[in-house]
């Protein structure tokens, strides 16, 4: 077992007009295999389990998650656009989508168990689209 600690720190002296913030949040994570180290891939990449699919449909366990979009274009290495080079991250099956990450923008999230079944009601598994080809980082750990 290891021990995973993020923290997350929120901090602006202008978004709110009548005071600054200023959040910090940590925790410690007790986390195991399966696991990855922080790797890249391009969402249109098939790294064993279809193509932009980074944990399989069938999940029985919680995972927490990180993903960053590092907008670079996966074709040449240019910046991606930020209007239009967006990353969709959603369920392994496609149909529900999660969250949007424009260039430069990152998540960390712990994602659910699931069934695994296609039109189930917990349709699972982490998989990431875009219209245009990007990189992303990406690294999941299991709960423990």
């Amino acid at each position: 077992m290891a021990t995973l600690t993020p923290t997350l720190t929120l901090a602006s002296t202008d978004v709110f007009s009548d005071q600054p913030l200023n959040l910090t949040v940590s925790d410690s994570l007790a986390v195991s295999a399966p696991m990855t180290d922080i790797s890249r891939m391009n969402t249109d990449d098939n790294i064993g389990n279809g193509v932009g699919i980074i944990i399989e449909d069938l999940v029985t366990d919680t995972y927490y998650v990180y993903l960053k979009h590092t907008g670079v274009l996966a074709s040449d290495g240019t910046s991606a656009a930020g209007v239009t080079d967006y990353v969709v991250v959603t369920n392994a099956d496609g149909d529900t989508d999660y969250i949007r990450l424009y260039p430069g923008e990152f998540a960390f999230f712990p994602l659910a168990p699931s069934d695994g079944s296609d039109g189930g009601v917990e349709a699972g598994g982490l998989k990431v689209e875009a219209s245009t080809a990007v990189q992303i980082n990406y690294a999941y750990w299991k709960r423990t």
